[in-house]
């Protein structure tokens, strides 16, 4: 299906009969961009021209919840099974618009989050109902289990949502060799080491705010780009941005909190049901980005709530201010926009840096671009272009996962 914005024909102006007429060379159009999204039962490739979406390619397996990706180039998907233990690879051909199962091997329950390590020869998998990492390897096409870390430690105080150690996210610091693994269970941090293969957990940092719910974060990076200054975690249960200062020593690397404040800034929400969601940082880690999710302010929509990085010198950002205002701060509140629908699980920057692509699970808007100001951060509110939540499937059940890939 394809949603596009219609396009004017320009007539010509007829010339003289004595005027020698010189066909205009026609300008080719640019190749469209493949994004590729995740939902339940359903992984799709969709052509992107920069106007509208053109849901090409799709695999569908019932039942499955394939709510995070990994794409490795040149054709590779790497998919989670939400609802079940298999880690699936499948093979995109884009010539024929097909997305193929071409193996898959059982891990941990619940996983739902992917990343490389940096030569992506490991896949390192957080999972969210065993409370595991695990870790694959996948050198030379294998699928091959290598590691299973489990967390533990005192459980945060929501008992309804804290009752065991719950792995959201594990996410990979600019040196490449550690990983942070937010617990959602515990409210902490696990850091973990990779060097050797070992992927042993070297410390547990334990965020400040109880019951705050770790959920995903973002390492801010050095003006080199080899390791990391600060770490910007959401805590999905209180709606809170928790900032940690970063410091790197022989025997690991170290957390020290410095700051907290909403991931709303002053916009009104119902604590009692908002869940903060997905989080991005900017290629020139200016700008983070959130997303707001049943926020509770009807008839208003959920949001993506942008956040500017104060850059002193020699770092990309940094600061030892515990609270969201006065100069001193490292992240700073710039303001937020409408998602466009409910439940904007994930949402992920273009190559480029200059659109924002974003899902909605329950309803409005499923899949939409919007613009992004590269100098400013700035999210324009109206879409340039989207798909409906229906177009997916039934209310509740739009798209969890969105990432450009070529």
């Amino acid at each position: 299906m394809r949603l596009s914005v219609g396009l004017s024909l320009l007539a010509a102006a007829a010339a003289s009969a004595a005027t020698i007429r010189i066909p205009a060379k026609r300008q080719e159009a640019a190749p469209a961009s493949k994004v590729l999204i995740g939902g339940p039962g359903q992984i799709i490739v969709a052509d992107f021209d920069g106007t509208s979406f053109d849901l090409k390619a799709k695999n569908s397996l019932p039942g499955t919840s394939p709510s995070w990706m990994a794409f490795k180039e040149p054709n590779t998907i790497y998919a989670v099974d939400e609802n079940g233990k298999d880690l699936r690879i499948f093979k995109y051909n884009a010539a024929k618009n097909e997305i193929k199962l071409d193996k898959s091997a059982v891990g941990s329950a619940g996983v739902v989050h992917l990343e490389f390590s940096t030569d992506q020869t490991r896949l390192v998998a957080g999972s969210y109902i065993d409370g595991k990492i695990d870790v694959w390897d996948i050198a030379n096409s294998t699928l091959r289990l290598i590691k299973s870390v489990t967390s533990d430690g005192e459980l945060g105080p929501n008992k309804a949502r804290q009752d065991q150690p719950r792995i959201h996210q594990v996410v990979r610091d600019p040196s490449g060799r550690y990983f942070a693994a937010n617990d959602l269970g515990t409210d902490t941090v696990l850091l973990l080491d990779s060097a050797a293969d070992s992927y042993a957990i070297t410390t547990r940092v334990r965020v400040k705010n109880a019951g705050c719910g770790p959920r995903h974060g973002v390492f801010v990076p050095s003006a080199d780009g080899t390791k990391a200054t600060h770490y910007v975690l959401v805590c999905e249960l209180l709606n809170r941005l928790e900032v940690f200062e970063v410091t790197y020593a022989d025997d690991g690397i170290q957390f020290a909190e410095v700051q907290s404040l909403s991931t709303f800034g002053n916009t009104p929400h119902n604590a009692t049901s908002a869940l903060a969601g997905a989080i991005a940082i900017s290629d020139n880690s200016k700008d983070i980005y959130v997303s707001n999710r049943l926020t509770g302010t009807a008839p208003a929509p959920d949001s993506i709530a942008h956040f500017r990085v104060a850059a002193p010198e020699g770092s990309a950002c940094g600061s030892d201010s515990k609270d969201g205002s006065g100069s001193g701060a490292v992240l700073e509140f710039a303001g937020l926009v409408s998602s466009a629908g409910g439940v904007p699980r994930m949402f992920s920057l273009s190559t480029d840096g200059g659109l924002l692509f974003s899902t909605n699970q329950n309803s409005g808007l499923g899949l939409l671009a919007l613009e992004r100001n590269k100098a400013t951060g700035e999210l324009t509110e109206r879409p340039v272009a989207s798909v409906e939540v229906a177009d997916f499937g039934e209310a509740g059940f739009g798209p969890q996962f969105v990432q450009q890939i070529t």
